[in-house]
Order: C-alpha cells, then sequence, then structure tokens
C-alpha cells in the first residue's frame, strides 16, 4: 500500500528549540522493491534528513513527526498522544535513527528490535564516488551524477552543488552538494528528495535510555535475523512482559518490556549487504 509524501511542515514546529536547530530539511520518498522468501516487495515510505551545521540526523518521517511535536513547548498530552498513537501504528521500512557528524567523521546508528534499542558508532563511510558532468534536474534543483560502491551494491547519486553539504539519505554521503536522488544498480533501493525547505528540528543525537552497544556487523546480522520473523528472533530469557495493544479490524500490536515490536508482512531487503550473505536473500 502507498504511502502519501507529506510535503508540508506541522503548523506549531517553529515553537520547537533546537541545542543543535536544523538549518535545512528534505523530505525522501524512499520506494522498495524486489523480493524476498515471502514474496515480493513494491512499496513507498517517507524519510526525513535534518541537515545542521556540521551534521545531519536521518530518520523515518513518521518518527520525525512524534519528535517535533513532543518538542514544543507547552504542547497538550492530547497531542502528544495522537502522534505517539501514530508512531505505534507505523511500520516503517527504514527504523533507524542516524546521526552523521562531519567534524569527526562519525556516524552513529540508533534502532530498536524488540526487546531492546540498540547503538553502534562507525566511521562515516568513505565512498570512492565518481564524479560526472552528465546533469538531471531533481526537486527543483539542477543535480550531477556520481557512481560508487558501498555495502556490496554499486549505487547512482545525484548531488546538488548548489547546496554545498556533504550529506545525503542513508549512508550516501561525502559529495560536494547534497544528494537529492539515489539508487543501486539493482533498482531495490531508491531515494527521491520531494521537498526541500528551511528546517525546524534539532539534529542532537536522541537520549534514549538502556541502550545496548553492538559493532557495526552484529548489529546487520541480527537485524537481517529479526526482519524475517521479529518474534522468533527473541530470546525467551530476555522477557520480562509482554503487552498486546488491540487495533481496529482486529489486529493487535506487542510490546515487548514496553518496546514495540514492528512486523514486515513480507520481510525486508537490507540496504547493506552483510558479508557472506546472498544479496537476495
Amino acid at each position: 500500500m502507498k504511502k502519501l509524501i507529506l510535503a508540508t511542515v506541522l503548523a506549531a514546529a517553529p515553537a520547537v528549540y533546537a541545542q543543535n536547530p536544523a538549518l535545512y530539511e528534505c523530505i525522501y520518498q524512499y520506494d522498495v522493491t524486489g523480493k524476498t522468501d515471502k514474496g515480493d516487495i513494491s512499496d513507498t515510505f517517507n524519510c526525513m534528513l535534518l541537515i545542521g551545521e556540521e551534521s545531519s540526523k536521518f530518520l523515518d518521517y513518521t518518527a520525525f513527526q512524534l519528535d517535533s511535536v513532543s518538542a514544543i513547548k507547552g504542547v497538550s498530552d492530547d497531542v502528544i498522544k495522537e502522534y505517539e498513537e501514530r508512531d505505534l501504528k507505523a511500520t516503517p521500512y527504514f527504523d533507524r535513527r542516524m546521526f552523521n557528524s562531519s567534524s569527526d567523521n562519525k556516524l552513529t546508528t540508533i534502532s530498536t528490535m524488540a526487546p531492546f534499542s540498540y547503538i553502534y558508532e562507525e566511521k562515516t563511510p568513505l565512498i570512492e564516488w565518481k564524479l560526472s558532468d552528465e546533469t538531471q534536474t531533481v526537486c527543483g534543483y539542477e543535480c550531477r551524477k556520481a557512481e560508487g560502491e558501498y555495502g556490496g551494491r554499486k549505487w547512482t547519486a545525484w548531488y546538488a552543488e548548489e547546496i554545498p553539504v556533504p550529506f545525503g539519505p542513508w549512508k550516501l554521503t561525502g559529495l560536494p552538494g547534497l544528494v537529492m536522488q539515489a539508487y543501486d544498480s539493482d533498482n531495490i533501493h531508491r531515494f527521491v528528495a520531494v521537498s526541500f525547505r528551511e528546517g525546524n528540528g534539532d539534529v542532537t543525537p536522541d537520549k534514549i535510555p538502556n541502550l545496548v552497544k553492538i559493532d557495526h556487523k552484529d548489529f546487520e546480522e541480527r537485524k537481517a535475523v529479526y526482519d524475517k520473523n521479529p518474534m522468533n528472533s527473541i530470546n525467551p530469557s530476555d522477557i520480562e512482559s509482554i503487552t498486546v495493544l488491540k487495533g481496529k479490524g482486529g489486529t493487535s500490536t506487542f510490546m515487548i518490556n514496553g518496546t514495540i515490536v514492528r512486523t514486515l508482512e513480507k520481510g525486508a531487503i537490507p540496504l547493506e549487504i552483510v558479508e557472506g550473505k546472498d544479496k537476495d536473500e
């Protein structure tokens, strides 16, 4: 089921008080098309890139909305609850929060795999981009073409020199301009900017309690298993409580130790191929 592209800011967003304010923000339409052992995937999601002076934050758009509303001074509990419910009902394909710091070349990723929320840090990937003079217009900006490899995939990126920041969606960074469009050679993962505007959010890393530290490789391996069947991937000894939230139409959402279990009906095709795994697994 396709989701509508949300290209408007929250009316109260200017009231957000940021420690590390976003100067700009870019909404990307994220298309995923391919096969898993559970069937075909063809879906569209929305992600947000917040751009600060020397850092960026990339996350799912629904999660961004909840963050924005929660940060508004004086917002009512009812409004926050409304956006919390939206977040609970959402099943984001991109369920990570990524913080990229160009000042120290550090990339921090936070993701929840019930019953824990994990964090890992790594050096910002140094993709060896091959630049081209070929151009096209994306989201109203003239963009130049670049090609590079990362995470077992070959990527084509289109970047806007008019927006001289080295950031982009996911880990596709390091170009002399904002990445406005990117897709892999198999056309499984595709990001395209649909809105670029002044920022209203905060690029400061989230302060989430009880984060479990993990290394990059272990995270990707666990994520691949979790996406196939979240409930089966949970160690029973880690379960302290189970909550079942009843939804409309008889649907149910499970929370383990207060952490929501998000299930992708047909699994996921990872952006980054785990070493030793076939890219179509």
